[in-house]
């Protein structure tokens, strides 16, 4: 096994030799007690392992720290109700009305383009005259 092989296994499998599969493991036994560099490797990924294990351990949470969060949470924040309003109401339907009338008046000004469309052609042409057109 060469160092470049140990440390992708390093990567792979981590710093616990014993998780590694038996022919790698065997090999890497045999490379860690004859280079210095892929000990000191071994010994690097060990440390990051441990690191990592202690990182992720679950804080440990008793009745009272519960109760503290619960209970500051719960002190803070209040439900709000709110309540619709006539004057909320009004300005609601003026702007609903508003954008009615805007949204009219848009499509009233903008000509349909009818220069590709054959169905908007038959519905938004003059009667006098002939759609020649082909169809797509």
């Amino acid at each position: 096994m060469t160092r470049e092989e140990f440390e992708t296994a390093l990567d792979r499998y981590g710093g616990d030799l014993s998780r590694w599969p038996p022919a790698v493991r065997t090999k890497a036994e045999k490379l860690t007690a004859s280079d210095l560099q892929a000990a000191a490797a071994l010994r690097a990924a060990q440390k990051l392992d441990a690191l990592v294990t202690e990182i992720a351990a679950p804080a440990p949470a008793d009745a009272a720290l519960i109760g503290r969060i619960v209970s500051h949470n719960h002190s803070r924040h209040r439900d709000i109700e709110l309540r619709p309003t006539r004057r909320l109401a009004g300005w609601a339907s003026a702007a609903a009305a508003l954008m009615l009338i805007a949204g009219f008046a848009a499509g009233a000004v903008v000509a349909p383009d009818t220069s590709n469309d054959a169905i908007a052609a038959l519905l938004f042409s003059d009667e006098s005259e002939d759609y020649s057109g082909e169809f797509l």
